[in-house]
This record gives C-alpha cells, structure tokens and sequence, in this order.
C-alpha cells in the first residue's frame, strides 16, 4: 500500500482547502515580517503550488504527474480557487489559471561563491482573504464529492491517492464535533487500490504560549486541549513510507504512528507539513 510509482499514467492528486473566514485577519510574524494569517497562508500556499510546478518539469516540459484541486471557503460559501468549471487542474495545466505574477528577488551563490540576487517571477493563485463564518463541513463535504469522482475515474483506479491538505485557525461554524469527524471519516474511506486517500489537517496560531504539535503520535493527541483531539481524530494515520520523513523533521525518536495533523502550528511548521504531505514517496517517472 502506498507504493504506487507516480507516473502520467498513474498520476495522484492533491487538494488543498483554505479556511478563509473573518479570523484569519489576526496578525502574525512571519519570516521576520508582521502580516495577517490570510496573507501569510497565501503566500505558502502559492510557493507550494510554484514547487509542485518544478518538481514536475523535465526537458520536455511540464509532465502531468498530479492533478490539483484549490478551494477556499468563508461565510457560506465554498469556491473553487483554480479553475469556477472544474475543480481539478493538471499540473501541466496550472500555470495558465495564475491571476496575477509577482517578480521575486532571489539570492543565488555563484560557483565563485559569490552571491548574485536574481529577479524570477512567480505565479500567484491565491489572494489573502478574511471575512464571515466558517463553514468547515459544508467545505469537508464538498471536498469528499470531489475527491470520491477523482478516486472512481478508471484512469485513476490504481494511483497513488490523493493527499487532502485542509488549513484553519478556528472551529467549524456550521456543524458539531460528530458531524466533523463524520465527514472526515467519509472522506478518510476513500479509496484507490494503493491505499485511502490522506487527510491533514493543519491549525495555524498566532499564540506563542500555547504548545505545538505536529505530525503527533497517539499518545501525544490524547492532550486536554478538546479542539487539538477533536483535529488529530479527524486526520489520517500517516502511512509508513513517510515514518522517516516525519522523524526527520521531528528531530525525536518517538515511535509511529503518526498523525497527519498539527495544531497551533507556526507558519515554519505549516511549510513543513505541506512539503511532507506532498513530496513524492516514490519516484516520478
């Protein structure tokens, strides 16, 4: 299980839903910089999105190793962020959805060794956005449909399956604890013959007293905090080929499994679990 080589032939997926409610307004530091959740989870989500792009580019161009689905979802509404005629875009396909362009200074070292600052510049799909309620399950649910007619299409039958990446600072508005964990569950069921598809779930805060967790182990959820269990229940069990991977970054020896969930991560650490969730286990070919 979770094997399957990565291929135009059997490509995967990954859905990234952003919670765009009016609390991701809330100020925090990062990279050295003092800026809204909104704009900081903007910003990591584009950088993910421009890596995705390079880790498929060959000499032949842009291979379609991955479909990719972004959504975003505030007030009571929940939209699709790529593409309004359907929800999955081939990543071959993404740099034409990019709305707007940024020029980037980048710094480069030189085979001399010295720096040389290089102006690139970088797609951008996502806009910071703050405003109404949280609609968490009506957004789960919608993601559930989507993901259920990617894993059906027979191209898709023996994939790796998709990787769901659902981003909060707060409580779901419009549903309870059983009702949340029911449509985790939902989707967490489906399913290609390589394995279930993976949930992450990853809450962001801008408040340094409260501990972190990422990449949990059970024993490590089972914390008092309600809402950090309630997420951890709600998230996959991170398979075994990415057991290193987690190790790595944890920098501990605490035995698997692992959850594919952090709560009150910094910005640091939600760069780390989208990077993790979505680097390739095997080879793409």
């Amino acid at each position: 299980m979770y094997e399957q080589e990565i291929t135009r032939r059997h490509r995967t997926a990954f859905v990234i839903a952003i919670d765009q409610s009016q609390s991701m307004l809330e100020e925090l530091q990062f990279d050295g910089r003092k800026m809204s959740k909104a704009a900081a989870v903007a910003e990591v989500t584009n950088n993910l999105l421009n890596e995705l792009i390079m880790r498929a580019r060959r000499d032949d161009g842009i291979r379609d190793y991955y479909d990719i689905a972004l959504i975003g979802y505030a007030g009571n509404e929940v939209t699709p962020l790529i593409d309004l005629k359907r929800v999955f875009v081939p990543v071959g396909e993404l740099e034409l959805y990019a709305p707007a362009i940024a020029r980037v200074s980048t710094e480069r070292v030189l085979p001399d060794g010295s720096p040389s600052i290089c102006i690139e510049e970088c797609p951008l799909w996502v806009a910071p956005r703050a405003e109404g309620d949280t609609p968490m399950y009506e957004a789960l649910l919608y993601v559930r449909d989507m993901v259920d007619a990617w894993c059906r299409k027979p191209q898709n039958i023996d994939s790796f399956p998709p990787v769901v990446f659902n981003i909060t600072d707060g409580e779901a508005s419009d549903c309870d604890e059983r009702e949340l964990l029911d449509v985790a569950n939902r989707i967490k069921s489906l399913e290609t013959s390589d394995g279930n598809v993976l949930l992450i779930n990853i809450h962001i805060s801008s408040n340094p007293l409260v501990r972190s967790v990422i990449f949990p182990t059970v024993e490590e959820a089972d914390t008092e905090n309600r809402y950090a269990r309630i997420l951890a229940e709600a998230s996959s069990i991170m398979p075994e080929p990415f057991n290193e991977l987690i190790r790595m970054q944890r920098g501990d020896f605490c035995p698997p499994p692992y959850y594919g969930m952090s709560y009150n991560a910094s910005i640091a650490e939600l760069i780390t679990m989208l990077n993790i969730g979505s680097r390739s286990v095997t080879d793409m070919r």
